[in-house]
């Protein structure tokens, strides 16, 4: 791979929102910010799908989670129903 020197121009508002973003990912300069950027959307276009799937995943696991947390609780208050009525029935 050859390396290639682009000249772009940009307005300023977005010069200035790349130069935030570069901060923010705790990149040196713009070019890398820029460089980011494409290599995302690269990526992307390349895999049009890879990230609707990964969204998908991430939903199931959510999803997984909230129902396994309901059959806790619900096993949790169907023993305490037992034991209070072992307790009453004592009595």
């Amino acid at each position: 791979m050859t390396d290639v020197v682009v000249s772009i121009r940009m307005p300023s508002s977005l010069v200035s929102e790349l130069k935030t973003l570069a901060d923010y990912n705790h990149y040196k300069d713009l070019s890398e910010e820029i460089r980011s950027v494409v290599r995302t959307k690269c990526l992307q276009y390349a895999q049009p799908y890879a990230s609707e799937l990964q969204k998908l995943r991430e939903e199931l696991s959510q999803q997984l989670t909230i129902n396994k947390e309901r059959e806790r609780k619900s096993q949790l208050v169907e023993d305490l129903k037992k034991l209070v009525n072992e307790l009453q029935n004592e009595k």
